[in-house]
């Protein structure tokens, strides 16, 4: 038997890298998906390489901000397959911009989706969890919530409220056999950190792109194992939280990072001269 045979994922930003690569990584693993993204085009792609990889995919136009659109998915997805037996919480964006300048507008939209859009879709599926006495519930958290960057307060305070969120009902639903964890996770390659250069920077998705292509190796020399992650690097985690393997872990923040929040600026010391101006102007920034 493969690792995830007959369980039902649900999964909310699947259309991203991270989340296409999750998806199929469990795909691979014999898991069928309930897939659920605002991004069309991204969220087919996905679905498709899913189903490429084997499963059997209900992919759905959803919006985690919206209570009766994660109603709406679970009930979908119960439906089609007959129970949940994890959800996902894994949509959102970069919310990137000097603390000053982040007003309540702002730091409303940012909560909206990076902490509230995360719970709706998980209180969605808890009432079939309890019913069945079994799941696992997953959020993709940051290592920003457990280290100092700057210019995300908002987006590190909702994804520290998240861990917080997961120790809560941990307690809660613990006598209902249901388990959950927070992935911490660290810059990997993607949409995600192009968007957040772009923000910061002030320039297109595009520029942005050139940007982190030409920095990537300055990058890379912070990281103790000597690279940016990748999402293939965070769907091993996903998998794992999904299986039975993981089923006496829970109230967890689990890691992704390539060591960096436990390292810090340590890898700092290899950087000559022209390499710390590069990293400054971008990392740093970041």
């Amino acid at each position: 038997m493969r690792r995830l045979d007959g369980k039902v994922l649900l999964m909310t930003g699947a259309g991203g890298s991270i989340g296409s690569a999750a998806a199929r990584r469990c795909a691979e693993q014999g898991a069928n998906l309930v897939l659920t993204d605002i991004r069309e085009d991204a969220l087919e792609q996905s679905a498709h390489d899913a189903r490429a990889a084997g499963a059997e995919v209900l992919s759905l136009i959803s919006d985690t901000r919206s209570e009766e659109a994660c109603d709406d998915a679970v009930a979908q997805a119960v439906e089609k397959f007959g129970r949940i037996d994890m959800v996902w919480a894994n949509a959102g964006e970069a919310w990137v911009s000097e603390s000053l300048e982040q007003d309540k507008d702002f730091w409303t939209r940012c909560l909206e989706l990076e902490l509230i859009g995360q719970w709706l879709p998980i209180r969605a599926a808890l009432p079939t969890m309890v019913e069945q006495q079994s799941g696992s519930v997953l959020v993709s958290s940051s290592m920003t919530a457990n280290t100092a960057y700057r210019h995300i307060a908002a987006y590190s305070a909702a994804k520290g409220g998240l861990q917080s969120l997961m120790k809560t009902l941990m307690v809660e639903f613990g006598d209902d056999n249901i388990r959950f964890n927070s992935l911490a996770i660290g810059s990997t390659e993607g949409r995600h950190i192009v968007a957040s250069n772009a923000m910061r920077a002030g320039i297109s998705f595009e520029e942005a792109e050139r940007v982190v292509d030409l920095t990537k190796v300055t990058r890379d020399f912070i990281f103790p194992l000597g690279r940016m992650g990748t999402p293939d690097d965070i769907a091993p985690a996903v998998e794992f939280f999904a299986s039975d393997d993981s089923a006496w872990v829970t109230g967890t923040t689990f890691f992704v990072d390539g060591g960096l929040t436990s390292a810090g600026m340590a890898g700092l010391h290899r950087f000559d001269a022209n390499q710390w101006g590069t990293f400054k102007r971008t990392m740093l920034d970041d």
